[in-house]
């Protein structure tokens, strides 16, 4: 599972420590814990959308919903306005929520080994800067994405992309 900074900020974010901080910062003022609960749905507020970092090193909270409303409140969480915000369609509570049902379908040992998307699952990640769940499948066909949408989930929130397994070293 992946924090909500995207993979492509981790790297931006070791080489920008303001931003680091006001991550830091977000995170603590949603739970104390929130590094040992960053995959629950529930640590995660209706508004956040997740955060990352743009081309310019800047900050960036994604919303959904009244941007004035939780503009307001993320100052007050972060006591600065050192930050961008964007407007979303889905916020990371649901996105998590979808990475749930993905998750208990891969560890239920009922679903046979020669399921199409267990034959072809390459990994799942929300993706903050597209605000989606990315599927990576091997093979994208209708026959696989039909199968993931009845057998897991069919919820907009969910992209297919081609994609290779990950090689553990």
């Amino acid at each position: 599972m992946q924090d909500s900074i995207s993979d492509n900020s981790t790297k931006e974010l070791a080489n920008n420590p303001a931003a680091m901080d006001l991550h830091e910062k977000l995170m603590n003022s949603f739970s104390d814990d929130w590094m040992e609960r960053e995959s629950d749905p529930d640590l995660y507020p209706e508004f956040y959308g997740g955060s990352f970092i743009d081309n310019d090193g800047i900050f960036v909270i994604a919303i959904k919903g009244d941007r004035d409303r939780y503009y307001k409140e993320l100052i007050s969480r972060l006591g600065t306005d050192n930050f961008k915000v964007e407007t979303v369609q889905y916020s990371y509570k649901q996105m998590m929520q979808v990475m749930d049902k993905i998750d208990a379908f891969l560890v239920d040992t009922t679903i046979p080994e020669s399921h199409p998307v267990l034959s072809h699952f390459a990994g799942a990640y929300p993706d903050v800067m597209e605000n989606r769940v990315k599927v990576n499948l091997t093979v994208v066909s209708k026959e696989i994405t039909d199968a993931f949408k009845q057998d897991i989930s069919n919820s907009p929130l969910i992209v297919f992309a081609q994609g290779e397994i990950p090689e553990l070293f």
